[in-house]
């Protein structure tokens, strides 16, 4: 009582409850948010145990403390918008996007916002996944690049990786803070089409992760902006068009900016500095793209990557030159394609239980009664939502490791399989997949449990996708030439399509340009590309590049 009295005294807004064992026994906690309830109803207040039944004292304290710094702000805003929808007399069930690849109802959003904390990118990564089973792909490279940053993820045969260590603010200098919630597992990286180029003191030049924002925005925006960026130089080496953008562009104010930031103290000229930033660029977005991949014991060449945001395309073709892949897709409204990934997203909630043990020493009451934990409170919380429980899907799946070790592998379980009866298979499976993550598996080492995982899915239909109808040629769709500069050979002219009025299943070789009004895509000489019957842009190596 004594600490309620003082937190009130000092106009506490928002309070975290976290007990050090609340993960396995809650009680107590459950007890100090009856006794906060009674005598501040006013407080917003967070129990860890409601935010994550997944041990690492510090990791689940950090994740309830954020979840109660953002629950004031994220509580106001979901009210005024659900004030607002009710005022535009929206029939609709609303739903919130999550982190996790899936949505919830306002409710839930107001009471654990850190769920939300990488909902945007995880909408695009959703979107990757079901546009690849659409058109017959299952194991993409998901390329998002806005303004600020760039961002990949892998799916594998079509399933969206998922991690519980995930940290914000986190950089080479700052160990950030960890988040204990289901996160799609996301590279990021500091490198958008904001990102700013400077030289530093040392004389190296650097891309980002500073960015120059929306407002003042790239030089070319016309805003105010003085620091020259990755936008800026691509429209210095003729991959963007000037008049795309929303205001008039002063090419000769982009050029200075180059001149005496970057030019001037490398004595190059200013399309060699420009070229030097995409260079450099693509560099750190290609390092990220092997940290999804290769780091986690991938191959590149056996994806698909599918670029989007406004900057994924033009960046994506010289990327996937470098990696060896050989289909990039650029989907169609492939600017705003995260609300597309959204727009497909079913209800989704993950329900995780540390239980460690070793696996030939579980007990087989013990497992059932921590599955059928799960599944009542997956059964709950869906009604809660008005879903009725028949119509959810159900996964399961263990994190494993060997004794002695720290990290997990994840390892999935068939609805009907048990650890205790089906252990050979199952451990077989964390075998396999520790080799793949890790190069090396120990076939005589203890395995362990450490934490039950059931994922619930809502099983509602998603919007089908219509084909287009074009009926305009492939000369129609030519717009002009546009000289564009590439390493090593300069200047060349490329011919410029608009991507709206090509029609499908047409082929076009590069190098090429092909331009809408919120991205732009850069074929390189070797690769060709076509329109599907859907409106997504499928890009191929030519034969002369895979037979190097």
């Amino acid at each position: 009582m004594e600490a309620i009295e003082y937190l009130q005294s000092q106009g506490v807004e928002a309070v975290a409850v976290v007990f050090l064992h609340a993960y396995i026994n809650p009680e107590h906690e459950r007890r100090t948010i009856e006794l906060i309830e009674e005598k501040w109803s006013d407080v917003f207040v967070t129990s860890s145990h409601e935010i994550t039944k997944e041990w690492r004292e510090y990791e689940r304290s950090s994740t309830s403390v954020l979840n109660s710094y953002v629950k004031p702000i994220v509580s106001s805003y979901m009210n005024q918008l659900e004030t607002k929808l009710k005022q535009a007399k929206l029939e609709s069930n609303n739903y919130v996007m999550q982190s996790n690849g899936g949505v919830t109802i306002f409710e839930n959003a107001k009471s654990t916002p850190i769920h939300l904390v990488e909902s945007g990118p995880a909408a695009g990564i959703y979107g990757a996944a079901k546009l690849g089973k659409i058109i017959g792909e299952e194991n993409i490279i998901a390329f998002d690049v806005g303004g600020t940053t760039a961002k990949c993820s892998l799916i594998n045969q079509g399933e969206i990786s998922l991690t519980t260590d995930y940290y914000i603010e986190r950089s080479s200098r700052y160990a950030g803070y960890p988040i204990k919630t289901p996160v799609v597992d996301i590279i990021e990286i500091g490198n958008g089409g904001g990102s700013i180029a400077k030289v530093d003191e040392t004389g190296s030049l650097k891309v980002g992760p500073q960015s120059a924002g929306a407002y003042p925005g790239p030089v070319a925006y016309g805003n105010g902006g003085e620091n020259p960026t990755i936008t800026d130089a691509n429209l210095i080496t003729g991959r963007l068009n000037p008049t795309n953008f929303k205001t008039h562009v002063n090419l000769d104010l982009v050029r200075s900016s180059f001149s005496h930031t970057i030019a001037e103290p490398f004595n190059s000229s200013i399309e060699d500095a420009a070229m030097g930033v995409l260079r450099l660029a693509n560099s750190n977005m290609l390092n990220a793209l092997k940290l999804i991949s290769v780091r986690k014991g991938h191959d590149p060449r056996d994806f698909t990557l599918i670029a989007f945001g406004g900057g994924g395309p033009i960046h994506a073709p010289a990327l996937a030159k470098e990696l060896g892949i050989k289909k990039i897709i650029v989907p169609i409204a492939s600017s705003v394609f995260s609300a597309w990934g959204m727009l497909m997203t079913h209800v989704r909630h993950d329900y995780i239980q540390t239980h460690v043990q070793v696996v030939d020493q579980l007990d087989i009451q013990e497992e059932e009664k921590t599955w059928e934990q799960l599944k009542r409170e997956a059964a709950k919380e869906f009604r809660e939502e008005g879903i009725p429980f028949d119509q959810v899907l159900l996964e399961k799946h263990v994190d494993m490791r060997y004794s002695g070790q720290e990290h997990t592998v994840k390892v999935p379980i068939k609805q009907k399989e048990s650890l205790i009866h089906h252990q050979d298979d199952i451990v077989e499976r964390f075998h396999v997949q520790h080799e793949q993550h890790y190069t090396f598996r120990l076939d005589d080492t203890l395995t362990e449990v450490v934490n039950f995982h059931l994922t619930a899915k809502s099983k509602q239909e998603s919007p089908e996708l219509k084909q287009i109808e074009i009926v305009s040629s492939l000369d129609e769709a030519f717009l002009n030439q546009r000289e564009v500069y590439f390493d090593e050979k300069g200047w060349i002219n490329v011919d410029v399509y608009q991507k709206d009025l090509i029609p499908p299943l047409q082929e076009i070789k590069g190098p090429v340009i092909i331009e809408e009004q919120s991205t732009t895509v850069l074929l390189e000489e070797g690769q060709k590309a076509m329109i599907d019957e859907f409106g997504n842009l499928i890009i191929e190596l030519g034969e002369e590049m895979d037979d190097e």
